[in-house]
């Protein structure tokens, strides 16, 4: 055994008593462990480096000096704050730690949060059932089959309720299962739907123009021109009389010229 190096301050500056920092350490690495950034749930941390030094060392002062590999960014520099040579054992590195990141801690859920869960309107089960585990692993003092039958109510869709009520998983794992097949079976059709549903929208579309460009009233430009005579008949009244009774008949429309502005 040897004593490998801590990190980049001088052990005079850490934050362990001396009794630590003379603990004979191991002659390997430490086990990799997801960093803390001081952002998530310190309790899923903890939980998450207890279990990794679980297979490789039960000592008090190895877990005092891994825990720092398990430590990045903001997180790191609370614990280079820490001051030196006040820690003497794993129990109160939890107890700080705890203390600092209490507020980004998931609150436990109660059983009725679990029970009034439904899956929103437009909301995909895929992403349903990501939501209703989540809640689910936040419950407390609840066994897996409470939470097995709890799901059917939660669901919008009556084909996959009724095939859950009809044949109830006997584990979480079994009901992992179940959903993750009826998740493709609901892929699969909005795959076969989806384009169905394009060539509906684009003949709609077509139709409705269609329809519009047939109900256009042609312009006056689109008309077809009148047939053109070389001889015509000849008046047999002056022309101003002829002008004054098609007016009379309102044969003809006269635009009115605007009275001009008197300066």
């Amino acid at each position: 055994m040897h004593t490998p190096p801590r990190n980049d301050r001088s052990p005079n500056s850490l934050p362990f008593t001396e009794a630590v920092m003379q603990a004979p350490m191991l002659d390997r690495p430490s086990p990799p462990i997801e960093r803390f950034d001081g952002t998530s749930d310190p309790e899923h941390h903890l939980r998450n480096f207890i279990d990794s030094m679980a297979y490789y060392s039960k000592s008090d002062p190895v877990k005092c000096i891994a825990f720092s590999q398990s430590l990045k960014g903001e997180a790191l520099e609370w614990y280079y704050s820490l001051p030196p040579n006040t820690i003497d054992s794993f129990g109160m590195v939890m107890t700080l730690f705890r203390k600092h990141y209490g507020t980004n801690r998931k609150d436990r859920v109660t059983a009725a949060e679990l029970v009034n869960l439904k899956q929103e309107k437009d909301e995909s089960l895929r992403s349903f059932m990501q939501r209703y585990n989540e809640t689910a692993r936040r419950v407390k003092d609840v066994n897996e089959q409470f939470i097995i039958s709890n799901l059917p109510n939660s669901l919008k869709s009556r084909y996959v309720s009724e095939h859950l009520y009809a044949r109830l998983p006997n584990s979480m794992e079994e009901l992992q299962e179940r959903m993750t097949e009826f998740i493709r079976m609901k892929d699969q059709r909005y795959g076969r739907r989806k384009p169905q549903k394009e060539a509906l929208s684009n003949g709609s579309k077509k139709e409705s123009r269609q329809v519009s460009e047939g109900d256009r009233r042609p312009l006056r430009r689109d008309l077809p021109l009148g047939p053109r005579y070389d001889h015509y008949a000849r008046l047999n009244a002056p022309l101003a009389k002829l002008f004054k009774e098609a007016l009379s008949a309102e044969l003809l429309n006269v635009r009115k010229r605007p009275t001009p502005h008197t300066v």
